[in-house]
């Protein structure tokens, strides 16, 4: 459920009219949302209002200065999404309800600029956001290119989230391999493969996501092919009866054990909302960080929901 302040919350980050920059959300009931906090205060009030145990979403309104040449600068408003799941003390409960509504909490915040998973204060800081948005807006290629002094080159802008225009791009290791699992996946005339798996290489200077394994078995198969100590993401499909008539549905299974490295939490979470690109479109999504929290039950709700 959504109640009207939280929509009403929203939409007052969003208004230029509207002082307010940020706004975090949390859950009131197993099925409804409240709003914890909002108001001016930017990233630190936003940050100082996150539950010490218990999982929050949030959505920031960032003024950007894009360029200064002498006295003219061009700033640009962004919007930040945060997905807020404290590295420990969530309840067990909880870790398994949130994982059945991160599609719909991720559509109530759409439409944003970038996106950030945190587990604590460390993962959400000045500089990481600022980052964030100098890789989106193109200053991080342009300010390179001004000190070689080379001519800048058109500059795409690149969304996640819901935004217009393409997504955040990331490295693939053999995307084609990938791209071909995935397939199988969705091909009706393949029923050998009904899930896919893919992880990161992080032996390199940037992340790379790599196929890990495709085949047959369905969730169990996928469970037994997840890390317990690195992300993890994936598709499987299952078959639902409905009336008499079966409907195929995928679903996307994002895993984050707590036991990865806190510096792979915090470059990993940024590539979130382009890794899910990958994989779409599905019909519903689910988030685990154990294999015990994985259930098929909740993988059949999620893909209900869409």
């Amino acid at each position: 459920q959504v109640p009207s302040d939280v929509t009403s919350s929203l939409a007052s980050v969003r208004s230029d009219k509207d002082p307010a920059d940020y706004v975090v959300i949390g859950w009131d009931t197993p099925d409804s949302l409240k709003v914890l906090s909002t108001g001016v205060g930017g990233l630190e009030g936003m940050t100082a209002a996150f539950p010490e145990k218990d999982v929050a979403y949030a959505l920031l309104r960032q003024n950007f200065t894009w360029e200064s040449v002498g006295d003219v600068q061009a700033d640009t408003v962004k919007f930040i999404f945060v997905y807020w799941f404290p590295d420990s003390g969530v309840p067990l409960m909880r870790k398994m309800k949130v994982g059945t509504h991160e599609g719909g909490i991720r559509q109530l915040f759409a439409q944003y600029h970038c996106d950030v998973n945190a587990g604590n204060l460390g993962e959400i800081t000045p500089e990481i956001v600022n980052t964030m948005l100098e890789n989106i807006t193109g200053k991080a290629n342009h300010q390179v290119a001004a000190r070689e002094k080379k001519v800048e080159e058109k500059f795409e802008r690149k969304f996640i989230g819901g935004m217009d225009g393409k997504t955040q791009a990331i490295d693939i290791v053999d995307e084609g391999a990938l791209k071909e699992a995935i397939a199988k996946v969705r091909d009706n005339d393949q029923p050998g493969f009904d899930f896919c798996l893919a992880d990161f290489d992080t032996s390199g200077k940037k992340p790379a996501l790599k196929l890990k394994e495709v085949g047959g078995g369905g969730l169990d198969a996928l469970k037994a092919a997840l890390a317990a100590d690195s992300f993890n993401y994936g598709i499987v499909r299952i078959t639902e009866t409905i009336d008499a008539t079966e409907a195929v549905k995928f679903c996307y299974v994002k895993s984050q054990p707590e036991a990865t490295p806190f510096r792979q939490k915090g470059k990993l979470g940024l590539l979130a909302g382009a890794v899910s690109a990958v994989f779409a479109p599905y019909h519903g999504d689910v988030f685990c960080d154990t294999v015990d929290e994985l259930k098929i039950e909740d993988v059949v709700l999620a893909t209900k929901k869409r």
